[in-house]
């Protein structure tokens, strides 16, 4: 039980916030939530609330980014680039507005304590064990944000939780459902199969000039080319100007004695045990026994002490470190509950504690070992500190370069050159480009629409510095620009020629496996030459791949042999033949336990949709037309 709250201290609450200080935040603060944004003008209105063009570009571009992260080599951009996309991103902006109305309208506000209280608890916020104010701005300012901002976000997270979290806590599993889902899952086929080449219906595919016009004729909107610009620009950031700022020996000295703390581990101490656990809220009888319990081992350890771990195994109410005698294993203060640090630390090593009171119960505690607070010295951590102080010189600096900067890409405006020349900065140049596919920093919704307005392509001069990022200013210009085009037809007719027989060939050969498949259903063998039986599972694999597995396991079983096949990547075409089918005769617990997981969060997410979607209707919604058109 203390484990877990130390698992929790040092996990989700750490990782989770210090992420959300590294990254564009998912959600947008309090403020930017209940206040209309006017730039961009408004798409959609939630009460009195508005949503603006460029804060659902914003969420548009963040949700794409965290798909692209998650997702990898397999991440399609035109995807995003889709109405649907664009429509479900606004409806969650809508859903997320409703919701944190709501939890105004019901006063579920964090309090102050609350917020100080997590604050406290955020290692990287911590100078000597303790929260540091001037550690906390300090970190905060090097990503960019202000402690205003990111209280508000820690606000905004407790009001979406604590509207949202009565009804994700009222799922829970149905045993027959999920037994009966477990046994579907674990469910094998016998199967052996046949294939039927594109070659086989080859000679009756027939794709005329005729053809290729008319799908032109119809299509044309797919071979329409988007207008296109090449750029060159200007990148003004913190860490350029960083790179080019010298450091002396005797500030990295001065710094590294100012803040020696921070270039060291604090003392550690590792600790086992032995927990009689009793909620606080329960009544005297019920704690007097747990202590009575607690004293009682006590007393027993006195006298052979060598029996913690033994007692610790079979006594202790903590399944976590009771697997492991006990121990909880190294760490620093602010990271365990104040009764239970305050007597660790206080302890010598090999000591026994009495019985320690929290709010989980009574703690019999040894202190296992001391691992002394370090400093690491100058040599190996100078680097760093080199890089500290460029950093805090570079954010004093960029104010007023900035300015300059963006006076003279702006008095200059044919020319970026004298910006360059005087901010000691190289111009760039972007490759081909359309407003949809435009590589970083161009992706950026205010830099895109000033470099593609119709202004910035005829005059070709240079737009005003855009901050695409906390600390990145940037410049561009239009140098060459092609404007939308449709593809002649003899330019695509090879392609369009290709994708007709193609489909033609699909639907002939489909047409003729299904009358195979209808034949054999019948019991009229059309002397086929089978594969081997093979034993096949749900998982997609070499034999089947998604498509295969979902027309295996649709399949009517009720009667064996049964039929079914699906198209191949290949162009071929698989008849399937079931002739087994092979049940569990045991459920994994694992199987079991990731289903009812499964099912929980479908219930779950099914469940804060209705809410959302309730909450949503009595806030008198209105979408603008074209909200979610596109470039």
């Amino acid at each position: 039980m203390l484990e877990a709250i130390r698992k929790h201290a040092k996990g989700w609450l750490a990782k989770v916030i210090l992420a959300l200080i590294a990254i564009t935040f998912a959600l947008f603060g309090v403020d930017s939530y209940m206040k209309s944004d006017s730039s961009g003008g408004l798409v959609a209105e939630v009460g009195k609330v508005g949503i603006s063009s460029q804060e659902l570009s914003r969420e548009i571009k963040a949700q794409s980014d965290r798909m692209r992260e998650a997702l990898g080599p397999a991440f399609d951009p035109a995807v995003t680039e889709t109405a649907e996309f664009r429509k479900q991103v606004l409806d969650n902006l809508i859903e997320r507005k409703a919701l944190l109305l709501e939890a105004q309208k019901l006063k579920m506000l964090a309090p102050d304590a609350y917020i100080a209280s997590v604050l406290g608890q955020i290692p990287a916020f911590q100078q000597d064990g303790t929260f540091s104010q001037q550690r906390y701005e300090a970190v905060l300012r090097q990503n960019g944000r202000t402690p205003a901002e990111f209280e508000r976000e820690l606000q905004q997270a407790f009001m979406l939780d604590a509207v949202t979290s009565p009804v994700a806590l009222a799922a829970f599993p149905s045993d027959t459902s999920t037994k009966q889902l477990a046994r579907l899952v674990a469910q094998q086929r016998e199967i052996s199969w046949t294939d039927l080449p594109a070659s086989a219906v080859a000679s009756q595919v027939k794709v005329t000039p005729a053809d290729i016009e008319a799908y032109y004729t119809a299509n044309k909107a797919a071979f329409t080319e988007p207008e296109q610009i090449r750029a060159e620009y200007l990148v003004l950031d913190v860490a350029t100007v960083a790179a080019g700022i010298e450091v002396s020996d005797q500030a990295v000295a001065d710094y590294y004695a100012a803040n020696a703390a921070q270039f060291g581990q604090p003392e550690l101490r590792s600790a086992s045990h032995i927990l009689i656990a009793v909620d606080k809220s329960a009544d005297a009888a019920t704690r007097a026994a747990a202590k009575a319990k607690a004293a009682e081992l006590y007393q027993i350890l006195q006298k052979t002490p060598e029996r913690f771990a033994e007692l610790a195994r079979t006594q202790s109410q903590d399944p976590g470190s009771a697997a492991q005698d006990g121990s909880l294993g190294s760490f620093g203060r602010g990271m365990m509950v104040k009764p239970f640090e305050d007597a660790v630390f206080s302890m010598k090593p090999n000591q026994i504690s009495e019985p320690v009171e929290s709010d989980f119960g009574y703690h019999i505690i040894r202190l296992d070992g001391i691992e002394a607070a370090k400093t690491a010295p100058l040599a190996e951590v100078r680097a760093a500190v080199v890089d500290e102080l460029r950093k805090q010189q570079a954010q004093k600096a960029f104010a007023n370069l900035a300015d300059n900067f963006s006076n003279l890409v702006y008095e200059n405006a044919a020319s970026l050159q004298p910006a360059a020349t005087a901010a000691k900065l190289t111009i760039q140049q972007s490759g081909w480009m359309t407003a949809k596919t435009a590589p970083p920093p161009f992706n950026h919704p205010g830099l895109s629409a000033a470099l593609f307005s119709p202004e910035s392509i005829k005059s070709k001069q240079n737009t005003e510095a855009i901050e695409v990022q906390p600390g990145t200013l940037v410049s561009a210009r239009v140098t060459e620009h092609r404007p939308a085009r449709v593809r002649p037809l003899a330019e695509v007719s090879a392609l369009i020629e290709a994708k007709l027989r193609e489909e033609q060939s699909t639907r002939l050969l489909t047409q003729k496996a299904e009358a195979m498949i209808q034949a054999l259903a019948k019991g009229e063998e059309a002397g086929l030459n089978w594969s081997a039986f093979q034993v096949v599972g749900r998982q997609p694999s070499a034999t089947l791949d998604p498509a295969g597995a979902k027309a295996v396991f649709r399949v009517s079983a009720d009667k064996l042999p049964a039929y079914t096949g699906f198209s191949r990547p290949d162009g071929s075409y698989r008849i399937v033949r079931v002739s087994r089918v092979l049940e569990a005769t045991e459920l994994d617990p694992m199987l079991l336990s990731s289903i009812e997981s499964g099912v929980v969060q479908a219930q779950q997410r099914a469940d804060m949709k209705a809410m959302a979607a309730l909450i949503s209707a009595g806030q008198n919604v209105k979408i603008r037309p074209g909200a979610i058109e596109g470039r």
